[in-house]
């Protein structure tokens, strides 16, 4: 006779990006020794998450290297406060010279902060403009690791590879994946430095995760402090 199998309560999520609802099972001690072996560098930690995060959603499956970064984000850190608790501690530094203080933070309180007035249409001209995509977590995760020598062509490729379509006035469009590589890196290299920084502009102000932590007193100096998170890399 098979063994019974053990009852999981499943839990809702709202999808930044969209709001669309997903479902998801907290994950079981299988997911939980996936994360285990990637340990703490976050190269073994993405696809770690990836999947984990394939397993617990549940339903229609889901293109997760194609979410945006902060989609993926949000989603883990609410699977992970479902899964094994909500409350975390971390050592925050005040100041150089202070050691770190140790604060708790509870995961469900952290939110996706939405700019509602971006928009991923922009226009470069009167007749042109351009229609983004977010980037992905891969993507964010080699963009933060570049120095700041590399960091101005890493712009340059985040913002060619986040073109999703080109399009006119007239009624024309060309789907960023279906231009060479040459012509889209052609009609990123024209644009004037306005038209440039209006794309950047889209990256700057996208959807981010974010908790600001507010530390009554430092272990050294004994001053409080307050210390804004951002991404996934600041809550482990």
């Amino acid at each position: 006779m098979a063994l019974p199998q053990l009852a999981v309560k499943n839990f809702e999520v709202r999808q930044p990006s969209t709001g669309s609802k997903l479902t998801l099972r907290p994950f079981l001690v299988a997911e939980e020794k996936i994360l285990l072996q990637a340990g703490e560098n976050m190269e073994d930690m993405l696809p770690a998450m990836k999947q984990v995060l394939g397993n617990c959603i549940q339903g229609e499956k889901i293109d997760l290297d194609q979410l945006p970064a902060f989609d993926i984000e949000f989603i883990f850190l609410r699977l992970r406060s479902e899964s094994v608790g909500a409350n975390i501690t971390l050592g925050i530094t005040h100041k150089e010279g202070c050691e770190s203080t140790e604060v708790e933070i509870n995961l469900r309180e952290i939110k996706c902060v939405v700019n509602e007035d971006i928009s991923n249409e922009i226009m470069l001209d009167k007749k042109v403009g351009v229609r983004l995509k977010y980037p992905t977590l891969s993507m964010m995760d080699e963009f933060a690791q570049l120095d700041e020598d590399q960091l101005q062509e890493s712009s340059f490729t985040m913002i060619r590879s986040c073109i999703e379509s080109i399009y006119t006035t007239d009624g024309e469009t060309h789907d960023a994946q279906s231009v060479p590589k040459e012509e889209l890196d052609a009609f990123v290299n024209s644009m004037n430095t306005e038209q440039f920084m209006s794309l950047q502009k889209f990256f700057e102000e996208m959807p981010t995760v974010k908790h600001v932590v507010k530390v009554p007193k430092c272990v050294t100096c004994g001053m409080p402090f307050e210390r804004e998170l951002r991404g996934i890399n600041s809550f482990f």
